[in-house]
């Protein structure tokens, strides 16, 4: 994904912020309008920060913030509907861990699932017998973990675990997500931030040079023109795209060979510094 202006960040000195709000909802949609139809921006998680800078009768308008550690970038602006939020409660000390994490009625996995939250959620409770106890139900603790823990693990086999999860234009969840949405959740969920649009993940890490075309690394990422991947090897490429409709593993030269008739030849290649 790669939005068209970079005033998509942008609010000015006549918008003071009215106060800060929390998503409330497992997913919702921050739009480019104040109406259920309006283009989708960006998709927000249960437990980010929306500041609120503007409000009309069943809308508000303002910035996103992620509350996961070491999240630098600024958020997306744009339109929220007020039922998708809440007052912001106590700070959140747990982050969902699993790619989708059922919350309980009870303290029992016998019990009603109320919902599911996607992976990096975050969430206020505290651990009871196997159980986070939350103010919107109980998660096991196997699916969760507090937040500032961050496993040394390989980023990309996050984005794996993604593999034939739905494409969504604007999706950043594990219900679906679209290129670069794929690319900012599975950094995110090892306390590794990027920006959320795949023109500005461009400028992340170090240049790789295009031609020749040298043996590209595991966790390299790829770009075309409003397009972006993550390398599993030196040929093998994961990205949500919607030739698949779905996050899909392939051969690079497949999807080169298929992607320069839509986007142009690849545009950069970018490899990480951790």
């Amino acid at each position: 994904m790669a939005a068209a202006t970079d005033k998509r960040n942008f609010i000015g000195a006549e918008y003071p912020r009215l106060e800060t709000l929390q998503v409330s909802e497992p997913v919702c949609f921050l739009r480019l309008s104040p109406k259920p139809s309006g283009a989708a921006g960006t998709e927000l998680i249960f437990g980010e920060k929306f500041h609120v800078h503007r409000r009309e009768a069943f809308w508000v308008w303002g910035r996103s913030e992620s509350a996961l550690p070491g999240a630098t970038f600024p958020g997306y602006v744009g339109w929220v509907r007020k039922s998708n939020l809440s007052p912001v409660g106590a700070p959140p000390n747990y982050r969902v861990t699993a790619l989708s994490a059922p919350v309980f009625s009870n303290r029992s996995i016998k019990s009603r699932v109320k919902f599911c939250l996607p992976l990096g959620s975050v969430l206020t409770g505290r651990i009871e017998d196997s159980f986070l106890k939350t103010k919107n139900g109980f998660l096991h603790a196997r699916h969760v973990d507090p937040i500032g823990n961050f496993a040394k693990i390989d980023w990309v086999s996050i984005a794996e675990s993604f593999l034939g999860q739905p494409y969504i234009w604007g999706g950043v969840s594990s219900f679906g997500a679209d290129c670069s949405g794929l690319v900012q959740t599975a950094l995110r969920a090892i306390c590794q931030d990027a920006p959320r649009d795949s023109d500005q993940q461009a400028s992340m890490g170090d240049p790789v040079k295009l031609a020749p075309l040298p043996e590209l690394r595991r966790g390299d990422l790829i770009f075309w023109k409003g397009h972006v991947g993550i390398m599993q090897s030196a040929d093998q490429i994961i990205h949500a795209n919607a030739h698949h409709m779905a996050v899909a593993s392939e051969p690079l030269k497949l999807a080169a060979e298929r992607i320069i008739k839509s986007a142009g030849p690849i545009t950069a290649i970018r490899r990480l510094n951790f």
